[in-house]
């Protein structure tokens, strides 16, 4: 793991590419009620129900970190486009774009239209991407 020195962001790889700059989170929502609402109740129930997490407001989009970066939101004046990382491709209908990051990571996309949409099967699927980086057996974040 490393850790950008000069805006703290961490990263797997060292000195890998990414920008420093953060911009007021309020900035994602302007005109945008109804994904500040459904981004406000989804790192609630994350930090509920999956871990303790930290938000980092960038230019592109909105990311929570736990031990690494595990989910970008972007919001949209309709709804929440919600990117996370698996070690597979989900099966599923709900979502929208399924894309290789690597030989054994897929980048999962889906958009998030309502709150009753952020149930059970979301947040085990981001549960997931949350614990991807850490061994199974010890849940201790893996040292890249």
């Amino acid at each position: 793991m490393w850790t950008c020195p000069h805006c703290g962001r961490i990263f797997a790889k060292a000195k890998q590419s990414h920008t420093c700059q953060k911009i007021p989170l309020e900035q994602h929502f302007q005109d945008k009620p109804l994904a500040q609402e459904l981004f406000e109740y989804l790192v609630a129930r994350l930090n509920k129900d999956v871990g303790s997490s930290t938000v980092v407001s960038i230019p592109c989009c909105i990311h929570l970190f736990g031990q690494y970066d595990f989910l970008a939101a972007l919001p949209k004046k309709d709804r929440l486009e919600v990117r996370f990382a698996l070690n597979r491709v989900l099966k599923s209908a709900r979502l929208k774009q399924s894309v290789p990051l690597s030989q054994t990571s897929y980048k999962n996309c889906l958009d998030i239209w309502s709150l009753n949409q952020i149930d059970p099967e979301l947040i085990g699927w981001i549960k997931e991407s949350y614990n991807l980086k850490q061994t199974p057996l010890t849940r201790e974040p893996v040292l890249v």
